[in-house]
C-alpha cells in the first residue's frame, strides 16, 4: 500500500522477473516495485518529479518513460539493473504531456503537449529518444497505434481520429467522427476490426466501434455500469 493517491501504472518483464513502475500524486514520484512474488512486492527505488496528479509510464527495451503534466519533459529512466533505475536523459522537446504510448516497433508518440499534439519519438536508441514528426489537428488526450495507424481520442470535442503514420515524419489523417460523449481513451481489438472507446463522463461509457472499413465507422454497442 502507499499512502498517496495513484496516478497511473505500468508493468514489465525483464530477466525472468515481473515489475511494476507506480505514479504517485503525494509524494510526487514515480516507484520501481519487484512483483516477481506477487505476495510479497518490493520497493526498488524511486524517481522524483514535480508535483502533478497527472504521470503516465510506459517501458521499452530496459528503459522506462514518465510523462507528466507537470513541466518535466519526458524523463528516461533506465533499468538495466531493474534493483537500480537510473535517471539517463530527460526529452524536453515540450515542457509537459498528459498521456504517452510505445507501440510494437518502438515509437514514442506523447499527446496533450505543446508544438504537437502527438509527437512521435524513434526509440531506436532507447536513452537518447529522437523526434521525427508530428500531427496536428486538436488536443489529444489518449492514443492507441497498431501497424500503420494511431486511433486518437480529441477529448473537448469527442472526436475519434484515424492517423496513417507509416511515414512517421508527415502523419496524415484518414477519417475522423465525432459522437455525444468525451472521448478519453482507445484500444483496438486483436483481429483489428473493432475500436473500443471509453468516455470521460459520469457512468463511464464504453463503446464499441466497427472499424473493419474506415470509409464506413459505425458503433456497434455501448455499455454503461
Amino acid at each position: 500500500n502507499f499512502d498517496q493517491g495513484l496516478a497511473d501504472l505500468t508493468g514489465f518483464y525483464q530477466d525472468n522477473r515481473e515489475f511494476a513502475v507506480v505514479g504517485l500524486i503525494g509524494q510526487d514520484a514515480a516507484v520501481f516495485v519487484d512483483i516477481t512474488d506477487p505476495t510479497n512486492p518490493v520497493e526498488l527505488g524511486r524517481i522524483s518529479g514535480t508535483p502533478s496528479s497527472h504521470r503516465d509510464l510506459k517501458y521499452w527495451n530496459r528503459h522506462v518513460y514518465i510523462g507528466t503534466e507537470a513541466s518535466d519533459g519526458v524523463k528516461v529512466i533506465s533499468v538495466d539493473d531493474p534493483d537500480n533505475p537510473i535517471l539517463v536523459n530527460t526529452i524536453t522537446d515540450f515542457t509537459s504531456s498528459h498521456n504517452i504510448h510505445i507501440d510494437a516497433d518502438g515509437y514514442l508518440y506523447v499527446v496533450g503537449a505543446s508544438g504537437y499534439d502527438v509527437h512521435i519519438l524513434d526509440l531506436s536508441n532507447p536513452a537518447q529518444p529522437e523526434e521525427i514528426g508530428g500531427w496536428n489537428g486538436e488536443y489529444i488526450h489518449d492514443l492507441y497505434v497498431r501497424g500503420d495507424y494511431a486511433y486518437a481520442a480529441g477529448i473537448y470535442s469527442s472526436t475519434m481520429y484515424i492517423i496513417d503514420i507509416s511515414d512517421k515524419t508527415n502523419p496524415q489523417t484518414v477519417t475522423s467522427w465525432s459522437y455525444s460523449g468525451a472521448a478519453h481513451a482507445c484500444w483496438l481489438t486483436e483481429d483489428g476490426n473493432y475500436l473500443v472507446t471509453a468516455d470521460e463522463t459520469s457512468g463511464g461509457y464504453i463503446r464499441i466501434w466497427d472499424v473493419s472499413n474506415f470509409s464506413n465507422i459505425n458503433q456497434v454497442a455501448v455499455w454503461y455500469p
